[in-house]
């Protein structure tokens, strides 16, 4: 007789029905589940919160509708053609932006100046003033050409810090005295603080001009900014200068292409952070697939009298598949609650990143998408377990079974079906958050080879501690016992801590040792600093000041050539073919800065290809080529290489080949020509020097006295700007990163509540055999400590093994074994997996055999 199929109401009443009793077994379900499910929230909202903030401020992020910059004022010509070609109503800006020197009376020293790099920006003092979309913000406020009138300067509150002086006070800026008239609280094209050497200072283009900071070859950024009128296509603009600037190195973009490359790099961010908030979710699927199998292990008395009762297979299974769904709809909504609180400690971490006014708030879109990943994932991880455990035959109920038993295993082809429907399970997970096939597949592979080396180096920790000769002491000798009893989970737990720690770990030592190869060569005395736009009438002056410091001061001083590539062996630049044009065009079109010299390359520049020119042959056009360089141009010995210095072509035959060593704190070419190349062509000096520490100071206030034009650029100013972005980046990836971590020790309190029918009878046994609350206390730490020393050493052992290949492999420089974060990160590691392990286990410690034993035969 076919039995009756229930209502969906009845199953779910039957399903709730199931779920008491064991609620506090299921808050480790929806916990596991809601760590994922929040790192994910977490991260698609604060991108969605990115991208709006920027589509909102696109304009005013580049402070205009269309930006054209180049290394080079613009020329009488293309400043005519641009006000003729495009419509009645166009306004222009003229904007420089360049590092100089400061100076000021010496708040530490009376009677003594001080100096101090900064980003200047110079900007028109007359209409159209500065900005054209966005609000430039200053303290006090007022018209921007009464700010700037008689030499006025724009400052941000960290050169007021720096400098020790106020609103109000004076400072020398070339050959001018700036008066400080306000402090910038908010510039509108000014995207990121992170890469800045120094202080913004905005002045007039009067004031710059009178400084005399500019010479010929000088490092500037010339900008012209440009705003149409609102009926004008903004395409049509680009077209109209790309086609009539003779300028053909000037690069335009408009605020479109801002926002693209904005929300761009945001999505790169984004993608990767949601990588490790899959991880967490994936693992938090582990602790679910766990949890749900020992609850149905304790279920399977009643799923026989269920089944005595005429209830199908299918009915059961609908029954504990609605209890699963509602816990991960609880679990997901969790996540979703916990990604959306999250969100509002972000901004605070990417306030040096990005200068954006960020507005979280709720956003459907990833709030869904969240919810859904988290379903999916209880989906993937507990119906396998739940079609093994609807098979109990009804036969289970006369037998006497004392202890939990294994759900079936499933025939061969259940198991190869489940097999290949998890796996594609898991396939649509990644991809719907990778949003790309090929990413996608990348994470997966990366993700199969560190799980699978994860656990195979747990499984050898294992075997290696089975096979130790037995302890003496029972409770070390029970407690090592326990990581092999059934349903362990010790490999899940090892992998997941291990995971997690790895992840950190490995990013924090790959960190450490960037910078110190930025700090490096110490004992090879690299320059400690590097003096730009030394022009040709002052190499000697500058030479004196540094042979005044004795025998210790070393200089090398370099000339410089600002120029762009015209062609290669016939095949221009402007008609270059390009294979891949995202990965190519920067290169093709970028600024080339290019040098000479008749003597053999510095250190760090080794000849691979051909051999350097004699004094003889450097009077010919000749030119050596880095390898990468020559590679992206197609080039080889005898090519035949055009330059278009400030509009004038300078050809040069490829004499030879370098590799460049990039790394090294010198000044370094894709470039270099014989000086018969390069005659006659402006050009500045950038100089590198070394002094010992003790006297930097003094030699960069000797410099700038006597030079005001020279910019003073000290190595440990870079090394320490780097190293915070670095560190602002690292805040986000170790945020992400605890998730990991925060779902290894969830799966730990998971493993341990899944077995603590067996452990509340193994403790009462114990103790009704006259085992101490200590005894018991020692075997649990034993087992815990045990889970702790393994998980730490595989993510130690692997977070080593994956800094060096990064290192050696992709970096290139040296890697450093650094005891202390290792060590400090195997005693943190080890005291959570205990601690935790312990305090989920305190009902076994405190209940008594008399209650337990009751309550187990019951």
């Amino acid at each position: 007789m076919k039995s009756p199929q229930l209502s969906f109401s009845q199953l779910l009443r039957l399903a709730l029905a199931e779920s008491r009793g064991a609620g506090k077994r299921f808050v480790f379900f929806v916990i596991c589940l809601a760590i994922g499910v929040g790192a994910i929230m977490t991260i698609k909202s604060f991108s969605n919160i990115l991208e709006q903030a920027i589509q909102r401020e696109s304009k005013a992020l580049l402070a205009a509708d269309i930006e054209i910059k180049s290394s080079w004022p613009q020329s009488p010509e293309d400043r005519a053609y641009q006000k003729e070609a495009l419509p009645p109503g166009t306004e222009f800006l003229f904007i420089k932006e360049l590092h100089a020197m400061t100076r000021f009376p010496d708040p530490k020293r009376a009677g003594h100046q001080a100096n101090l790099l900064v980003e200047l920006k110079s900007v028109p003092a007359t209409p159209p003033f500065y900005p054209f979309y966005g609000t430039l913000v200053t303290n006090p406020s007022g018209p921007l050409s009464e700010l700037l009138a008689d030499h006025g300067a724009l400052v941000e509150p960290n050169f007021l810090v720096k400098s020790n002086l106020k609103v109000g006070d004076r400072f020398q800026l070339g050959e001018v005295t700036a008066r400080i008239t306000a402090v910038i609280e908010g510039e509108p094209d000014r995207i990121s603080r992170a890469f800045s050497i120094g202080p913004r200072v905005m002045v007039s283009n009067t004031t710059l001009e009178q400084a005399k900071l500019i010479a010929p070859g000088s490092r500037v950024k010339n900008k012209t900014l440009v705003h149409l009128p609102e009926s004008f296509p903004l395409e049509k603009g680009v077209a109209l200068l790309e086609r009539g600037l003779q300028d053909k190195a000037a690069s335009i973009r408009t605020y479109k292409d801002m926002e693209s490359s904005l929300t761009g790099a945001i999505d790169r961010m984004s993608k990767y952070l949601g990588s490790v908030g899959v991880i967490a979710l994936l693992m938090g699927g582990i602790g679910v697939a766990m949890i749900i199998r020992t609850f149905m292990a304790q279920k399977m008395d009643t799923i026989a009298i269920l089944n005595c009762l005429g209830a199908t297979s299918r009915t059961v299974l609908y029954v504990y598949l609605i209890q699963a769904l509602l816990l991960g709809l609880t679990g997901s909504l969790t996540g979703v609650g916990i990604g959306y609180a999250l969100q509002y400690s972000l901004p605070e971490k990417m306030s040096d990143l990005l200068n954006l006014q960020v507005n979280p708030g709720f956003h459907w879109e990833p709030a869904v998408q969240s919810l859904l990943l988290g379903l999916l994932t209880t989906m993937l991880f507990t119906v396998w377990p739940l079609i093994r455990a609807v098979r109990t035959r009804p036969l289970r109920l006369f037998r006497h079974i004392a202890e939990e038993e294994e759900l079936s295993r499933g025939s061969r082809r259940q198991r190869w079906t489940m097999g290949i429907l998890f796996s594609l399970g898991l396939v649509a997970i990644v991809f719907w958050q990778a949003e790309s096939i090929k990413r996608g597949l990348v994470f997966l592979s990366i993700l199969a080879v560190s799980t699978l080396l994860l656990a195979g180096v747990a499984i050898l920790f294992l075997k290696a501690i089975r096979k130790m000769p037995p302890s003496p002491l029972m409770t070390r000798r029970y407690g090592l016992a326990n990581l092999y009893r059934p349903n362990n989970q010790a490999v899940s737990i090892i992998t997941a801590l291990g995971m997690g720690i790895m992840l950190v770990l490995s990013i924090h030592l790959i960190q450490m040792d960037m910078i110190a190869m930025l700090n490096k060569n110490t004992e090879n005395k690299p320059p400690n600093y590097f003096f730009i736009d030394i022009q040709k009438n002052q190499v000697d002056v500058y030479k004196r000041i540094i042979d005044s410091f004795g025998a210790e001061a070393r200089q090398e001083t370099t000339p410089l050539v600002r120029s762009r590539l015209f062609s290669i062996d016939g095949n221009r630049s402007d008609q270059w073919d390009y294979k891949n044009r995202h990965a190519e065009e920067w290169f093709i079109n970028r600024e080339f800065v290019l040098t000479y010299r008749v003597d053999a390359p510095p250190d760090g520049n080794e000849v691979i290809k051909g051999e350097w020119w004699t004094p003889e042959e450097g009077k010919q056009a000749l030119v050596s080529l880095e390898e990468d360089a020559a590679r992206r141009l197609d080039a080889h010995i005898g090519s035949e290489l055009v330059m278009d210095i400030q509009g004038i072509h300078v050809s040069a035959t490829v004499h030879n080949i370098r590799r460049v060593d990039w790394r090294n704190m010198r000044t370094n070419f894709y470039m270099v020509f014989s000086p018969g190349a390069l005659e006659g062509a402006p050009v500045t000096f950038v100089s590198t020097v070394y002094v010992p520490r003790r006297m930097e100071l003094q030699l960069q206030q000797a410099v700038v006295d006597a030079l005001p034009n020279v910019t003073a650029l000290g190595t440990r100013d870079i090394v320490e700007s780097i190293e915070n972005v670095v560190n602002k980046l690292l805040t986000l990836v170790d945020f992400m990163s605890a998730f990991a971590i925060a779902s290894g020790l969830f799966i730990l309190s998971g493993a341990v509540a899944s077995t603590k029918f067996r452990r509340l009878k193994e403790a009462a046994i114990l103790k009704t055999l006259g085992a101490r609350r200590r005894m018991v206390a020692a075997i649990l730490g034993y087992e815990y400590g045990t889970l702790g020393v393994v998980a730490a050493a595989v993510g130690v052992l692997l977070s080593i093994g994956t800094s060096w290949a990064v290192m050696e492999y992709i970096v290139k420089s040296d890697w450093h074994f650094r005891m202390g974060p290792l060590g400090w990160s195997f005693l943190a590691a080890f005291m959570l997996t205990t601690i935790t392990g312990i305090l989920s286990s305190v009902d076994v410690l405190r209940n008594k055999p008399i209650h337990t034993l009751r309550r187990v035969d019951g």
